[in-house]
């Protein structure tokens, strides 16, 4: 069978299982249904791109004239498949256009609001993710007492929380201290239309297990799925939501 991804959407919706390698092929589909729009969502993991599909695709050789490079940065990576998918005629449209009520304004949407020391940290946090967005590293990073204590790289921000989580159990002095706050959002510069970022429940589980106080993020620049569960979820655990505009 192709290697690729299966677009499986309950409804009233085609689901296709295409070769990731095979974008004219895509596009072949994709013409057929009188598509005329496209959104980019979901996630692809890189490292399965090129570790198993790439040596069983047939089309991996031709791969390259999409000016594609797998080892470039997300965002240029994403901006290139967006140029190909333009030259075909597509519009490529943002999730904040077509779901504007996973997003959250400017605000405080839960019952424990940041402290002094939260918003401190809360405004290094926004100074640091101007720098890694630069470097196009990461969307996420944690900050503690001034101090930024990861940064989200390739393995994503559940991972990172991990880290942070391990790194604290190993100093006794701050095992049970719960400071430190979780800064998520769209890179500064970054194209809208590919890789916005999510929360879901799982983050912030985790990020109560870590003992950080909570999540801030720029506003209309982070998805959180299931918002009304969510921020009641974040009651529950005793994390605040804070969006910065």
């Amino acid at each position: 069978s192709p290697i690729g991804i299966k677009l499986n959407i309950p409804g009233n919706f085609d689901n296709i299982l295409f070769d990731l390698f095979d974008f004219e092929g895509l596009v072949y589909q994709l013409k057929k249904r009188f598509v005329r729009y496209l959104v980019f969502a979901g996630e692809i993991t890189r490292n399965n791109i090129i570790d198993e599909n790439s040596s069983k695709s047939k089309n991996f050789s031709s791969f390259k004239k999409y000016n594609v490079n797998l080892s470039e940065t997300d965002d240029i990576l994403l901006r290139n498949v967006g140029i190909f998918f333009e030259n075909q005629g597509f519009t490529i449209l943002s999730l904040n256009e077509i779901i504007p009520d996973f997003f959250l304004k400017e605000g405080s949407f839960t019952k424990r609001k940041p402290t002094k020391q939260d918003h401190n940290d809360i405004k290094k946090a926004i100074k640091f993710h101007k720098v890694i967005s630069k470097a196009d590293i990461g969307q996420s990073l944690i900050v503690s007492n001034g101090l930024c204590i990861a940064i989200e790289t390739l393995p994503g921000t559940d991972a990172m929380i991990e880290f942070v989580l391990n790194f604290k159990n190993k100093d006794k002095k701050i095992r049970n201290s719960s400071e430190g706050i979780l800064f998520k959002s769209l890179k500064v510069n970054q194209d809208p239309r590919f890789d916005f970022p999510v929360v879901g429940e799982k983050t912030l589980i985790n990020l109560k297990k870590a003992k950080i106080n909570g999540l801030a993020l720029f506003e209309n620049r982070l998805i959180l799925l299931n918002k009304e569960k969510l921020i009641k979820l974040a009651d529950e655990l005793d994390l605040f939501i804070f969006v910065v505009k």
